[in-house]
Order: C-alpha cells, then structure tokens, then sequence
C-alpha cells in the first residue's frame, strides 16, 4: 500500500484502514469485523462512548499537553493505584516497550549483575536488549540486524511453564542473573495452567535476591480482578502495563514494589525516566476516564469472557467434530486458534505447552495459515498477523457468528486433516 513507510505491513497489504466504529474498521467504506482491536488495546471497541466522552471533556475543560508536571497524571495515578496496590511508586512512559525498556534500567542499577533471563514465548517489544528468540538449544538468535554483541552475551532463555527445566538453568547462573523477565500469561499461547510456575519464579528469585519483571502491557487491567498477579496473589518487583489502561491512547506504565524503592532510596541511585510525552495530560486523562469507568463496571469483564468462551467452545467443538487441524487456546479474553492437530489426539483435548512446541507444530501449515487470514480479510474479516485474538465489549453475537461461520469454511478448506495428508 505504501513504498514510503518502512514500518512492518506497511509493504505487506493492499489496505491502510481509514476509521473505526464499534466491532469494524472501514477502508473504502467497507466495513470489516475486527478481531485484533488494536493489538488488544480497545477492550470498549472503537470510538467508544466513553473515549469520545473523554476527548470532548478534555476540549471542554481547555486541557492542554504539557511536557511537566500536571494534575491528570496525579490523579490517574491515584486511579492505578487502587487497582495495583502492590505498586510503591508509577512511572509513567510513552509506549509499553519504552516501559519495559525503562523496567531494565532499573534493575540494572540496582547492582552490578548483568544477566537478563527471558522466558520463552514471552513479547517485550521493540526492546534492544529483549530483540531475541531462542533457538532449540534456547540460545538466543537476533530478531533484527543493529542489535548489541554485549546484548545477545547478556540474555539466556528458560523454558515456559516448565518449573524442572528453568529450575536447572536458573540455579546455573543464578549468581550473575539480574533479573527475570516475562509475560505471565502469553498472547503467543494463551494457556491457564500458570498459577505454579508464577509461583515458582517467584520464589526463586526472592530467594537469591533477583529482579522479577512481570510484563503485564497485555494483561493488566484485561484480565480479571485486574491482572495476572492479582489473580493469583503475586509480587513481582517491577510491573509494565499498558494497552487497555490507555483508553486508546499510546501509554506504558511501570510500577515498582516497595522493596525496590527502598534500595533506589538507600542507595541514593538515580534513574533517568522522562520524556516529554512521559505523563502527558491528554493520554492520563482519557486513560483516567477509561479505567474510573471500567473499574466502576466490572461487568464489561465478564460480558466479555463469555463471548471469548462462546468462540472458543463453538470452535473447539466443530473442530474435534470435523477432525480439523487445529484448536483454540484462551486465558479470559485473549483468544488463540493454534494450527495443530496436536491439540486432538484420540479423542482427547491436548496442551501445547509452549510457543516452541507450538511453533514446531504448525510450522508445516505456514502457508496455509497465510492463505487462511487472507481467506478471511475477502469475507470482511481482520485476522490479526500475530495471531492474537481481542474481541471487544462491543462485538456483537451477530459479528460473531458471522466470523465463526466464515472461520469454520477457512478451517475445513485449509486444515481438515484428511485433506492436509492428501496434498
């Protein structure tokens, strides 16, 4: 669509979207469903009520953008804070990988340690240091060209949900580790059975005096009570979130424990954190907004699980029906259709246990994937490239059938497994 613009996908598409209402985007006045969202961003849908609500106010009240100190940021923060309680003190950034970013900085000022530990299947970002994959060894290879020797020396990679395996690496290293990154509950496999090893890592790194960094741009404020640590009872040191706490607007936060701002006091460390769109009035006050009116209405959450159940178990059940090469993986309302017939075997529902795993299993439906999503944008449907699926509050159960028809065509034309061992 465009030779100017380097960014990914611009070259990719014959379609730049114009606007957006409620469940669809436009381009050319067609409307199509939109099942990405903005990368999971507008649990509301587009230009919803409350975000319009926001702007108008902000013009109304002749709120300006400042590059200093305003009263928005204060009071969003109070707001955040009653749904992070764990958090000591908020810094707020431009984007979620500025967040994670800036995370890592101060981790590493709190001692000389210079290891980093990701975990496999875990996003961060457009972040130097985090720029990796790991291969099978889980030794890590550069995802993007300029990136730091220093970097890919400095990173190792345990294994998700895999408490025996991150437990050997982990006590290998354990004396050099500085921190430990990871989104807790991942967009690449949305999986439910996590609670331990959280706990495990957890554990782990209070034992020896190691960073915990949960990666929560995703999850925070979308998943029920309003995380993944709050579910099930965890503290990390440091915490990024962004995306839906934003109301629609770039945002990443961070928020630190209190035993981490103690050892910034104590050791008089500074840690440079501004910007001059860090903590501007116009992303904390639609962001304010939109979390005061989310927080107040709980039940946008559960309207929006039961439609994520109701796409996973109809899907799920036409698929072990129809023998189909697949299955759709959720965690509350972030959605997966993993393209594998590892997910049937004999009858019976198996787990992936990991992007890897997952990886090397549809590595072989490439490029039916691919003709897949391009099957569904002909039938008006945006099917993200990552994969991930965010319906939002304001898909309706008429989109959603609509999609599941179309996807169950897609599904039986491109992954029925006895067409797949005849081609």
């Amino acid at each position: 669509m465009s030779d100017i613009i380097l960014n990914e996908d611009y070259q990719d598409y014959n379609i730049s979207f114009e606007k957006g209402v409620g469940d669809k985007i436009f381009f050319k006045r067609k409307a199509y469903i939109d099942l990405s969202n903005c990368a999971g961003t507008l649990i509301l849908g587009h230009n919803s009520k409350i975000f319009q609500k926001s702007l108008k106010l902000y013009l109304k009240k002749k709120i300006s953008i400042f590059a200093h100190t305003n009263i928005h940021a204060v009071n969003f923060a109070n707001t955040i804070k009653k749904n992070f309680p764990n958090f000591s003190k908020i810094i707020f950034c431009n984007s979620g990988a500025e967040a994670v970013m800036k995370s890592l900085r101060i981790s590493r000022s709190l001692n000389k340690k210079n290891l980093i530990v990701n975990v496999t299947g875990s996003w961060h970002g457009s972040v130097d240091k985090l720029l990796f994959y790991p291969n099978k060894y889980l030794k890590p290879q550069k995802l993007s060209d300029g990136l730091s020797l220093d970097d890919e020396k400095n990173l190792i990679y345990i294994p998700y949900n895999d408490i025996e395996k991150s437990n050997k690496i982990l006590n290998k290293f354990k004396n050099d580790i500085n921190s430990i990154i990871i989104e807790p509950v991942q967009g690449c496999l949305p999986l439910g059975n996590v609670k331990k090893y959280l706990k495990f890592l957890e554990k782990f790194c209070k034992k020896n005096n190691i960073t915990l960094i949960f990666d929560e741009i995703i999850t925070g404020i979308r998943i029920r009570p309003g995380s993944v640590q709050k579910k099930y009872d965890l503290n990390p040191d440091i915490t990024t979130i962004g995306k839906v706490i934003g109301g629609g607007l770039p945002i990443g936060i961070i928020g630190i424990s209190e035993r981490i701002n103690k050892i910034i006091k104590k050791k008089k460390i500074k840690v440079y954190f501004g910007g001059t769109f860090s903590a501007n009035s116009l992303s904390s006050f639609v962001g304010n907004e939109t979390l005061k009116f989310l927080l107040k209405n709980k039940r946008v959450f559960s309207d929006l699980n039961k439609k994520c159940l109701y796409f996973q178990k109809n899907l799920n059940q036409f698929i072990k029906k129809e023998k189909i090469e697949a299955k759709v993986y959720r965690f509350d309302s972030i959605l997966r259709i993993v393209f594998s017939n590892f997910g049937f075997s004999r009858g019976r529902s198996i787990e992936i246990g990991d992007r890897m795993q997952r990886d090397l299993l549809e590595k072989k439906n490439i490029s039916n994937i691919v003709k897949f999503r391009k099957y569904l944008l002909d039938k008006k449907i945006y099917y993200p490239k990552n994969g991930i699926i965010f319906l939002s509050n304001s898909t309706s159960y008429k989109s959603l059938n609509y999609v599941l028809n179309y996807i169950k065509i897609g599904l039986k034309d491109f992954f029925k497994i006895n067409k797949t061992k005849n081609t």
